[in-house]
């Protein structure tokens, strides 16, 4: 197959690594190339040019598979794929990662500028799919008027061939290091809790910390900060109480492999997610992953076959130590199968073949 994705960019994010994992995945059996040069745009001055302007980029054959293009950063990125669907010229799959309407004001104001906003972001047309993360997502999409049988869960692809291999690299003296500049408490031969995610309130990470200032002995390291008044109380709180917490080092290596192989066990604490990539990383490092359930992402992974009871609803820093203090090797070695199963690159690739058999 001749595929198409198309991205608003390529910049580092989540949905930049998931269509590069999905390139990947796909790239050994599929004519597989990625147009992603169009940037965030909601100018309504300049909409109608823009829109002639993206439908002429577009191909004219095989697959397109989109990516958040309804999200609202370029309104008339999201016409042109409307339009280009109007054609029937080519098989169209759109893939939702976030809805505007779900804690997204800025993209759902930009949309709203344009008449009939929902006509050009979801519609039912024979040669246009549609793909969710999960099944909640599916869910919310056809309860916004598409046909659920035109909607498949297209899971993300973990890239198991990266997390799978040897890491020789130490990241404990870095994270030490790092951590004496920014005037934190951290030392290298104490066990720590990685939060590969950003600082950011929807990733609750306070509740991280307040976890380690109640677990003696553990320490934590929130690999990616951002520039807000969020993450600037949460080191203030770090500082004040002289919490072993370390974060932003992640910008301090090239890729995250060190961070989740010194690792004791990986900790996630958000409340929303679009997909949960947390839940399924650390178990390819032979690491165990804790922290707080999200029904509406783990349910899938559950029905999957993975085993992942031992999520909490409501924090105990009491259990969560019990637990860390003899890593149950059984449940890491099964979770490690389902997720080679069902979430690799391999599997996302037999995935999409099904979509068009």
């Amino acid at each position: 197959m001749k595929i198409t994705m198309l991205h608003y960019h390529l910049k580092p994010g989540g949905v930049t690594t998931v269509i590069r994992n999905a390139q990947r995945a796909l790239a050994g059996a599929h004519e597989v190339r990625v147009l992603a040069d169009f940037g965030y745009d909601d100018d309504p001055r300049t909409f109608p040019r823009r829109a002639r302007e993206y439908l002429s980029r577009l191909p004219r054959a095989g697959i397109l598979h989109t990516h958040n293009a309804g999200l609202g950063k370029n309104p008339a990125l999201t016409c042109a794929v409307k339009r280009l669907a109007e054609t029937g010229r080519v098989t169209i799959l759109n893939q939702v990662h976030d809805f505007p309407e779900e804690n997204r004001p800025a993209q759902l104001r930009s949309l709203r500028q344009h008449a009939g906003w929902q006509a050009m972001c979801y519609y039912d047309l024979p040669n246009v799919r549609w793909a969710t993360l999960t099944t909640a997502d599916a869910e919310k999409l056809a309860a916004r008027g598409i046909a659920r049988g035109k909607i498949v869960v297209l899971p993300n692809p973990v890239d198991d061939q990266f997390f799978a291999q040897p890491c020789r690299l130490d990241a404990r003296p870095i994270i030490a290091a790092y951590a004496r500049v920014q005037g934190c408490q951290f030392d290298p031969r104490k066990p720590f809790l990685l939060s590969p995610m950003k600082v950011m309130t929807r990733k609750n990470n306070a509740e991280a910390v307040s976890l380690i200032a109640q677990m003696r002995g553990w320490q934590l390291v929130i690999s990616l900060d951002t520039d807000s008044e969020y993450s600037a109380q949460l080191k203030r709180r770090v500082r004040r109480e002289k919490l072993p917490v370390v974060i932003g080092v992640g910008k301090m290596f090239d890729n995250p492999l060190p961070l989740f192989h010194a690792a004791e066990a990986i900790l996630t604490t958000s409340k929303q997610e679009g997909f949960g990539y947390a839940f399924l990383e650390g178990w390819l490092c032979g690491k165990l992953v804790v922290g707080r359930d999200i029904p509406d992402v783990t349910r899938d992974f559950t029905a999957a076959g993975m085993d992942l009871r031992h999520l909490y609803r409501e924090p105990d820093p009491e259990r969560l130590a019990t637990f860390l203090a003899r890593p149950p090797r059984k449940l890491i070695a099964h979770n490690h199968q389902v997720v080679m199963r069902e979430y690799s690159l391999a599997a996302y690739a037999r995935r999409y073949a099904s979509l068009w058999t």
